[in-house]
């Protein structure tokens, strides 16, 4: 009677320790605060001075072409510009048999079509506005998952400052490029 018991309490501390360590792997970081309008608009945008507009939109569309964006619109009297970018949705893909619906189904469930995350867009829309002596640049970046049919499933505007220095660094090299003539045209 006591190998029993010794098992039983053996096989409910390793249950026991086995949820702790599962829900410790479980922790979540506190979620980013979320930003004002000022705070976004600040993000989203850069002043460049000294810079005359047709050379600034240029260079936003070559700085947004070597980041793999395909303009889709771009006008000039307006300083509008319009940009998307496909990219991969990690842990994407068909997901296994899930219960009753993908095994004929019980209830009807079986005629129901299966979706999953199949890929994921990053959409661009631009501004640029001349005040002055200076051209103002002002981006916004939002990331599109569609399913397997292409239908958006989550739709979520990109508020990471590291995306934004990123791009808009990549515009300054490209303002550089055009002010030294490195560009060919």
């Amino acid at each position: 009677m006591s190998i029993k018991l010794f098992r039983r309490h053996f096989f409910i501390a390793l249950s026991l320790t086995c949820c702790l360590l599962s829900l410790n792997a479980c922790q979540v970081s506190p979620p980013r605060p979320q930003l004002t309008q000022l705070q976004l608009r600040q993000l989203q945008s850069r002043s460049y001075e000294n810079k005359d507009f047709v050379t600034a939109m240029r260079a936003v569309i070559n700085a947004l072409l070597d980041e793999g964006f395909i303009i889709k619109n771009a006008d000039k009297d307006l300083g509008f510009i319009q940009a998307t970018k496909d990219t991969e949705v990690s842990g994407g893909g068909m997901p296994g048999i899930e219960l009753f619906g993908g095994l004929g189904g019980f209830g009807g469930w079986g005629n129901q079509q299966q979706r999953w995350r199949n890929s994921s867009q990053i959409d661009c829309s631009g501004t640029l506005t001349k005040v002055g002596n200076s051209t103002n640049v002002r981006l916004i970046f939002q990331r599109k998952t569609l399913d397997n049919f292409g239908v958006p499933m989550d739709i979520k505007l990109i508020e990471d400052p590291e995306y934004y220095q990123n791009v808009f660094v990549k515009i300054d090299k490209s303002l550089f490029l055009e002010r030294e003539n490195l560009v060919g045209r």
